[in-house]
């Protein structure tokens, strides 16, 4: 056998399947981690000209180990809320976007719209059917209006 060959083999068994297995449980935060870890490494790299940044002072600025931005920006790091949030504010960016919505406060009502006919948990479930929930804050502002 080549010797080369040889000194590739080990007694040891192989942790791969055991990888593969991990990957592909935790396959969906780990897309979402590698898409975070694109952003926040754009992002340093445009502003390394301006203010100097780089991984390891993005650390120094978190108070956390430049190792641990590098687990980040490997997309490797299952991080918090929290983390995400600081790193937004150091970096001046967006990392996470949330849908906007607006919560409906709940009055004493007739629950009948009588000029259209349109009951405020309709107008609910219109809006959330389409993903557009100023349909149901329009109904709940003709209701405001109704009762000025």
């Amino acid at each position: 056998m080549n010797e080369r060959l040889k000194n590739l083999i080990t007694k040891e068994p192989s942790a791969w399947l055991e990888k593969a297995k991990w990957n592909q449980e935790n396959r969906d935060w780990l897309e979402k981690s590698a898409k975070i870890a694109i952003k926040i490494l754009r992002e340093i790299r445009a502003q390394k000209e301006k203010n100097g940044m780089s991984q390891k002072k993005l650390a120094e600025i978190l108070f956390v180990s430049p190792q641990y931005i590098n687990k980040i920006v490997k997309g490797q790091e299952n991080f918090s809320l929290e983390t995400i949030c600081k790193i937004e504010k150091v970096l001046g960016i967006s990392l996470i976007e949330i849908p906007l919505f607006q919560v409906s406060q709940e009055f004493d009502v007739d629950l009948q719209y009588t000029g259209s006919g349109l009951s405020r948990n309709k107008a609910q479930k219109i809006a959330s059917h389409v993903g557009d929930y100023s349909v149901y804050a329009s109904f709940e502002y003709q209701e405001l209006d109704k009762r000025a």
